[in-house]
């Protein structure tokens, strides 16, 4: 990048292009949002480009799919709600942190973990499946049994369909590493070395505790009901459904 990590470039025309897009396309897909830059940011609240987009991909009766880590996607309740009538709708959610005080640490500016579920079970409660990505579970920090059992309790309380988990650690690119060793200098004094030390410049930092917490993780959405087969999860976000779904498919409807 050639700017401050902060700074949002808007693409000024990505409503009409969207729409010229979708006016002509004669077969229905799902549509993704969020995989580069979380929908409801900020400058989103004014923008309203997101909710722009909803109502073309609604308007042409697509289906759509969203990753946030913001409670504000309940603004757009009511268009969730209409796309899951006719189509289908999945909403995705990020929860990395069971402590609300460290949730406030590592991730400042978004919704706490707790709104975030809150969020879910409204969701839940309207009949829009949901799916959650635990991840990144950072080395030292969130890496302990607690932290993962409190996220996936709370996925059972909400009734995700499933939970996208690539393993228990954090990938560091080049360039994005410099700022999550600077951001660890100013909130966790002397963590840095150890990253260091331990990981060099590995593109995979991967948990100590990695194997026996991917163990608690498959035996706990086995015993509840949750997909964890990452492939399964991305083959029913990607199935575009014309009818709407009037419940969320079981990990055998999939395969």
């Amino acid at each position: 990048m050639n700017h401050k990590f902060e700074d949002v470039e808007v693409k000024e025309n990505g409503i009409s292009l969207l729409e010229e897009n979708l006016k002509r396309k004669r077969k229905k897909c799902m549509i993704g949002l969020g995989s580069m830059t979380d929908p409801y940011i900020e400058e989103e609240l004014g923008l309203n480009y997101t909710r722009q987009a909803l109502e073309i991909i609604n308007k042409y009766g697509f289906g759509v799919t969203l990753i946030t880590k913001s409670a504000n996607v309940l603004r757009d309740l009511d268009l969730f709600e209409e796309i899951n009538s006719k189509a289908k709708c999945v909403i995705q959610m990020t929860l990395t942190t069971y402590d609300e005080e460290l949730c406030k640490k590592i991730e400042p500016n978004v919704s706490t973990t707790k709104e975030r579920v809150e969020a879910l079970k409204i969701l839940r409660d309207e009949g829009i499946p949901t799916v959650v990505w635990l991840t990144p579970i950072l080395p030292f920090i969130n890496d302990t049994e607690e932290n993962i059992l409190g996220i996936l309790n709370y996925c059972k309380e909400a009734k995700v369909f499933g939970i996208v988990c690539f393993g228990m650690g954090v990938t560091l690119r080049e360039g994005n590493r410099e700022y999550f060793y600077s951001q660890l200098d100013k909130k966790f004094p002397k963590l840095k070395e150890r990253y260091i030390r331990e990981y060099g410049n590995n593109y995979v930092a991967n948990s100590g505790n990695d194997k026996k917490l991917m163990g608690l993780f498959h035996e706990f959405c086995e015993r509840n009901g949750i997909v964890h087969d990452n492939e399964a999860i991305f083959n029913y976000l990607g199935l575009f459904e014309g009818k709407g779904i009037s419940k969320q498919l079981s990990f055998f409807d999939l395969i």
